[in-house]
């Protein structure tokens, strides 16, 4: 059975801001749509330079040097605390977004079937690091819209997850620039996504429209 979610396609290669380095901001607005989650965005900009601009602003900057000092040379938006923070606090204005380096692959899927919500995962889809949307899986489970919990999900009998890249197809060295909905085997995702070859230990902003984790 496949379980995927539904939102419309971003390409962060026609962001105004950064175009080659804005593959959170556009990711998260991909998962933001795909989880049912509204924010407000100014008439005429793109949600994800809207996002972007939060998180090269003054505000953003000074949180990542008082916070986080010794990434003070890093754009806040590469911070995964200060994106989180951008998302709940200046962008939809509700605590809608959670980051975490210990969420499982059960947990992520269990949260596309039960909740119909999306996650971010990180990984090294190009050779300097990558944000994508997680979107959807195919399993041979057939029952998970009512999963109790993510330990319901059974690894075993998941076949292939979806994601939407923001950079394009990452199975065909990104030549082909469309990302919606890419196919990724279960193994290849899990290798590719940090930490690595663990699948206990994500790195994965989760959403929830309720606030709830």
């Amino acid at each position: 059975m496949i379980y995927r979610l539904t939102n419309e396609y971003r390409t962060q290669r026609n962001n105004r801001i950064a175009p080659t380095e804005t593959c959170q901001v556009t990711a998260t607005i991909m998962a933001l749509e795909a989880s049912g989650i509204g924010f407000e965005c100014p008439d005429g900009v793109q949600p994800e330079d809207y996002l972007a601009g939060i998180l090269d602003a003054p505000e953003a900057h000074e949180k990542l040097k008082r916070e986080f000092p010794t990434l003070k040379n890093r754009a806040p938006r590469e911070v995964h605390s200060i994106l989180s923070w951008a998302i709940n606090e200046r962008l939809v204005r509700s605590k809608v977004s959670l980051f975490t380096t210990r969420a499982s692959l059960q947990e992520l899927l269990f949260r596309i079937a039960r909740y119909r919500t999306a996650s971010l995962v990180s990984g090294r889809f190009t050779p300097d690091g990558h944000i994508a949307a997680l979107i959807g899986f195919e399993s041979d489970q057939i029952d998970l819209a009512d999963a109790g919990s993510p330990a319901t999900v059974e690894i075993g009998a998941v076949r292939r997850l979806f994601i939407d890249d923001p950079w394009g197809d990452w199975t065909t060295g990104y030549t082909d620039r469309n990302g919606d909905d890419v196919s990724i085997p279960l193994e290849v995702f899990n290798s590719l996504t940090r930490e690595y070859g663990q699948s206990r230990k994500k790195w994965a902003h989760l959403f929830s429209r309720d606030g709830i984790f």
